[in-house]
């Protein structure tokens, strides 16, 4: 067998743990993970409707929000979900984070992950 082909059965069979990093969001640090492929098909596919036009209460940016910092948040407790006003937990981080700057923390940091960790490392050096 090729060594590509060995790289990759390993790799699937390995329990991978997902890189994560801390971002400062409202005075709070928020553990984000990186998100795999899937994990971004899969925010798509719950922020548009079967006949492939967005759903109008969230986008997938919150989905994705969702996705990468639900290991260390619980989205689904219905207390915040009856805070906000939400029935989708997708629906909570323009709602939770309603100053512009904090949302795109978060936001950032889902999309372009390696260029947030590259960042939080020059600044914990300096």
């Amino acid at each position: 067998m090729s060594d590509k082909l060995q790289k990759y059965l390993a790799a699937g069979t390995a329990a991978a743990k997902p890189e994560q990093i801390e971002v400062e969001v409202d005075g709070d640090k928020w553990s984000v993970r990186r998100l795999t492929t899937m994990d971004v098909r899969r925010c798509y596919d719950v922020a548009y409707n079967d006949d492939g036009t967005p759903k109008e209460s969230f986008n997938e940016i919150d989905a994705m929000i969702v996705k990468a910092t639900e290991h260390d948040f619980d989205w689904n407790n219905k207390e915040l979900l009856k805070a906000y006003n939400c029935i989708n937990k997708n629906e909570l981080p323009p709602r939770m984070f309603h100053n512009p700057d904090d949302y795109a923390v978060l936001s950032k940091a889902v999309r372009n992950f390696q260029e947030t960790q590259e960042a939080l490392l020059k600044e914990a050096k300096n």
